[in-house]
């Protein structure tokens, strides 16, 4: 599963904005990355145009923005490559799978204190 910091790519930053979705090998998805200057790298190789925004979200925003796109989106791609970096080969998870995965370890995250209850950090 992605780690923080979780980083979108947006057109408007505004409440209930939705995040960027692509084709990778004719399946939509929404690219997440792991750093801002990954996802400017990837934008910057690719046609979307200068007005996308990375903005760096929390856990519960990322559900939130996954959640805005479920109906017409069923994958993540996690840290998509520039275009043009030879063949593009993406990390591929389901949308689905994702957002269960980080609503289980907020809940397992009893006291707030970014580990499951029973491990160490």
């Amino acid at each position: 599963m992605p780690q923080p910091p979780y980083v979108l790519l947006f057109e408007d930053v505004v409440p209930g904005a939705r995040p960027l979705t692509i084709l990778v090998d004719e399946r939509s998805a929404v690219p997440l990355f792991d750093s801002a200057e990954r996802a400017g790298a990837f934008v910057a190789s690719t046609s979307f145009g200068a007005g996308l925004e990375s903005v760096e979200v929390s856990g519960a925003g990322l559900i939130r923005a996954l959640e805005s796109v479920g109906e017409e989106v069923d994958y993540v791609a996690i840290n998509p490559p520039p275009a043009g970096e030879g063949p593009m080969k993406v990390r591929m998870g389901r949308l689905q799978e994702l957002v269960d995965a980080l609503r289980q370890s907020q809940e397992d995250d009893l006291f707030g204190l970014g580990g499951g209850f029973g491990t160490t950090p």
